[in-house]
């Protein structure tokens, strides 16, 4: 079983400062328990606005800093995407922290329309990060309508990935679109989803209603947080039901090859 911290949260626009210090309070609040995986929103730390950018940091700067500081204090890995200057370039890029330093990064592919083409230079190419005994795909928001770059693959009796993460942005009025794309990844690619969706408005005047979900393999929504309300979404992921599901109906077996995704 492992155990995953979904913060819903709201973000305040261009407020770093007070939107870290939110998480610390609401962090306190609402874990009770010990957990394995905690994953934040999209652009945790800033949001969505015309000029996102002005924040990105190095990857030796204080968000970075921060998410180790919560990864030691709740002894578990977190994930959280911010912009992050590589370089020349700005990136929307995905961190996933645990207590003993970073264990990998991705950085955003499909860039949406608007600030984000704008501001950002794509990624070209995904990662697979092995940890708490699994095998996970991280990946960001906009993402989800790309079925290809989400894919799953099955060789010599093992499977690319056992959980497909989407950290999100997701506006209100398509915040169901969200979980039905979320619902078909999961489906045709035999693997639980998360899902973490934020709350509140961000930069650019575009409503966030939340959603945060996790879907098993099948589709079905296992547990899903309030719309419109901060939470932090707890739910212990069994791992042997879905090996058994897989087992049951082999159906990667005949899986089209991807060379691309290999």
């Amino acid at each position: 079983m492992v155990t995953v911290a979904l913060i819903q949260s709201d973000i305040r626009p261009h407020d770093v400062e007070a939107n870290l210090r939110h998480y610390e309070d609401l962090l306190k609040d609402k874990i009770k328990e010990p957990v394995d995986l905690m994953v934040f929103p999209e652009m945790f730390n800033c949001g969505f606005s015309g000029n996102f950018g002005q924040h990105a940091e190095s990857m030796e700067g204080g968000n970075v800093t921060f998410l180790q500081k919560i990864a030691q204090r709740y002894n578990c890995d977190v994930i959280a995407t911010l912009p992050v200057q590589d370089g020349e370039k700005i990136v929307n890029r995905l961190i996933w922290m645990s207590p003993d330093g970073i264990r990998g990064w991705y950085d955003k592919k499909h860039l949406f329309l608007g600030s984000e083409q704008k501001t950002c230079t794509p990624g070209d190419k995904r990662t697979i990060v092995e940890s708490l005994g699994q095998r996970w795909l991280p990946l960001i928001c906009y993402d989800v309508r790309f079925p290809v770059w989400s894919r799953n693959a099955f060789h010599e009796g093992q499977f690319l990935y056992d959980c497909l993460i989407y950290t999100a942005n997701f506006p209100e009025p398509r915040e169901q679109v969200l979980l039905k794309l979320a619902a078909a990844r999961a489906i045709e690619n035999q693997a639980y989803v998360l899902v973490v969706n934020r709350i509140g408005y961000d930069g650019e005047g575009h409503a966030h209603a939340g959603g945060t979900a996790v879907l098993s393999s099948q589709g079905e929504i296992l547990c899903q947080a309030a719309f419109n309300q901060e939470e932090v979404l707890q739910y212990s992921l069994d791992f042997d039901v879905l090996r058994q599901l897989r087992s049951s109906f082999p159906v990667a077996k005949q899986w089209d090859e991807y060379g691309c995704m290999r």
